[in-house]
């Protein structure tokens, strides 16, 4: 596992050990960046479930402003610092041990707002029968009406293709673009101003 392209191309990432992790293979990675292009510069982006931390790094090395990095691993923790110190991008980061469900009660009084959301959740927590699967696309809905995310922000939600990602689990947000890359799907989603008349 490596950063793709930027000003850290080609540093290595140190991964996890754990085996309910799923690193994103690099042509999946590279695929996303290129379609994400230009936006990427200056952008504030947030990472969540970020495991290596490997998505919010390739976005730093392709000239991110900076990266909020969230986990509720401590393994986690210790391998994005790692990666991060690597890549030489510490100072461009923060790095928050957390349950991501709790991150919107933290964040609600930092008037920080984002421009991209990587969100990279375990597979099983998408699953139909996961209670987890609403509460997580029901947390991306709150991100809008609180404004964690930029009127013109984007999400992408990376997900197993066969995880119907539907416009109908969601009330604030659009899907926008669905792409995939071997067993990887990533779902695209923008802000829904017909529901936010005041953006």
């Amino acid at each position: 596992m490596r950063i793709i392209s930027g000003k850290a191309k080609g540093v290595r990432l140190s991964a996890l050990s754990s085996k309910r992790t799923r690193p994103i293979l690099d042509r999946a990675k590279e695929s996303l960046f290129n379609i994400l292009g230009d936006s990427i510069h200056d952008s504030v982006v947030l990472d969540l479930f970020a495991g290596t931390g490997s998505l919010g790094i390739e976005a730093l090395s392709r000239g991110a402003k900076r990266c909020l990095f969230v986990d509720n691993s401590t393994n986690a923790i210790l391998v994005i610092k790692k990666n991060l110190q690597d890549a030489e991008f510490l100072e461009k980061s923060v790095v928050l041990k957390i349950n991501v469900f709790r991150l919107l009660g933290i964040l609600k009084n930092k008037h920080q707002k984002f421009n991209l959301m990587l969100v990279a959740p375990p597979y099983k927590l998408l699953d139909l029968d996961c209670r987890d699967r609403k509460r997580i696309f029901s947390m991306l809905d709150e991100c809008v009406s609180r404004k964690i995310i930029n009127e013109t922000g984007l999400i992408v939600l990376q997900h197993h293709k066969k995880q119907t990602v539907s416009q109908e689990s969601f009330k604030q947000l659009k899907v926008i673009d669905e792409r995939q890359y071997g067993t990887t799907q990533f779902t695209f989603l923008g802000i829904n101003s017909s529901s936010n008349p005041e953006m």
